[in-house]
């Protein structure tokens, strides 16, 4: 039996779907821990956020203007408009001291609590005196309706009800509630510590010179580049040659700092192929070893004492896609993620795909945009896994499934690697 089968529980190769479950089923969230708010960016939030009060906390106005009763405003018009007394101006801020009665109007602000007896705002705009201040009367040009113009208290956030779940990565919009209720301090999932290990003998670290047979090391930047994208921390290792020796020296030492571990390169089932053994010194249980997927059908994961261990292909398409699917699920699971898997979409296919029919589903690099309100996505020409540059702009994967063919005009399965463009691209397509 060949030592890449020794430890793997099932031989047959897993669906996409199938892997994914593996991987999630095996990981819980790292711990929790408390950072000051203006530090939370893109940490994920590891608490539900109750709303402690109204907002907003009570009715105001949207709008600069002047808080009246609508029925005083029936009939009002630029020829004859509607003459109301203004009898006092609230700031945004300033609580008002008076109540509006018939007749009456008082002056407010954008932000201005409404006067009791009000229910409507007329904005300067339709008023003959326009932003004129200090005048006695106003007269309203164009009638109101009940509501106008006022944001009512507790319709953005009522009090009690739950505006934040835990799982959500911190944004600008998750900043602003969390200040809104004053969380100054937040607790967020601790973020994934992630040692990146490229072996092969060809390779060269991106500072040295390349000489015959060598190729630079770009698979673990990459992987870094995603990695940190994810919320996790990447931790680089120097490429080492095809030794299991080499390998153990490069990361055992480091185990103990690490919540996770991929290599890249060395787990098919050639001479040199050299990750089982790896995995196996490490004492890390081999749950799958291949997947229903091209390119990076084998594609390696094992689990040590809840550590997760990914040996993904070392071609960088390859890599790529076993990130994407595999690798940078797992990195989201450990970070708390309430939905770690990656988005998918339905977009229609604007290029021929020359990609034969074959029985693994295929994940082809493409370029997913939107226009016209419609999604569109294009195929990258160069699908050979061994390719970068096709990497370059590809935003997205289209999945083929397995033994079919996709047409220009049919809409496909996209998985989704990026933010897409509302304008699209030049009709030149990847390289």
């Amino acid at each position: 039996m060949h030592r890449a089968f020794a430890d793997a529980p099932n031989r047959a190769p897993l669906s996409v779907e199938d892997a994914q479950a593996v991987i999630l089923e095996s990981l819980a969230p790292l711990p929790v821990e408390r950072i000051p708010l203006v530090d939370s960016d893109g940490r994920v939030l590891a608490q539900a956020v109750v709303a402690d009060g109204d907002v907003p906390p009570f009715d105001r106005s949207m709008m600069d203007g002047y808080a009246v009763r609508a029925a005083d405003t029936a009939g009002a018009s630029w020829e004859r408009p509607v003459p109301l007394a203004v009898i006092e101006e609230v700031p945004a801020g300033c609580s008002p001291t008076r109540r509006v009665g018939p007749g009456e109007a008082i002056r407010v602000m954008t932000g201005s609590m409404i006067p009791e007896g009000a229910d409507a705002v007329v904005k300067f705009e339709n008023t003959a005196e326009g932003y004129n201040r200090n005048v006695a009367t106003v007269h309203v040009r164009v009638p109101a309706r009940p509501g106008d113009n006022i944001a009512k208290k507790g319709e953005d956030m009522a009090k009690g009800s739950v505006v934040l779940r835990p799982g959500v990565p911190i944004g600008a919009a998750e900043a602003a509630v969390l200040a809104t209720f004053g969380v100054a301090e937040v607790a967020v999932y601790r973020r994934p510590v992630v040692g990146i290990l490229a072996t092969g003998s060809e390779l060269v670290d991106v500072h040295e010179p390349l000489s015959p047979g060598k190729i630079r090391n770009s698979n673990s930047y990459m992987v870094a580049s995603l990695i940190r994208a994810a919320g996790g921390v990447p931790k680089l290792f120097s490429a080492v040659g095809d030794s299991v020796e080499a390998m153990l020296a490069a990361v055992e030492p480091h185990l103990d700092e690490l919540d996770a571990l991929v290599t890249t390169g060395g787990v098919s089932v050639g001479d040199y192929d050299l990750i089982p053994d790896l995995y196996e010194r490490l004492g890390a249980t081999t749950r799958f070893w291949k997947v229903l997927a091209r390119p990076g059908q084998p594609v390696r994961y094992a689990v040590r004492d809840g550590k997760p261990f990914f040996g993904i292909s070392g071609n960088p398409a390859s890599a790529f896609v076993n990130c994407q699917l595999f690798v940078l699920p797992g990195v989201r699971r450990l970070g708390g993620w309430a939905h770690p898997l990656p988005r998918t979409v339905r977009a229609r296919l604007v290029n021929a795909c020359s990609a034969p029919p074959i029985k693994p589903d295929r994940f082809l690099r493409a370029r997913l945009y939107e226009a016209e309100g419609e999604l569109f996505v294009e195929v990258a020409k160069g699908q050979s896994s061994g390719m970068i540059g096709s990497l370059v702009g590809a935003n997205a994967l289209v999945r083929v499934k397995g033994g079919t063919a996709v047409e220009p005009g049919q809409v496909v399965d996209v998985v989704v690697c990026g933010e897409w463009p509302s304008i699209p691209p030049k009709k030149k397509a990847l390289r």
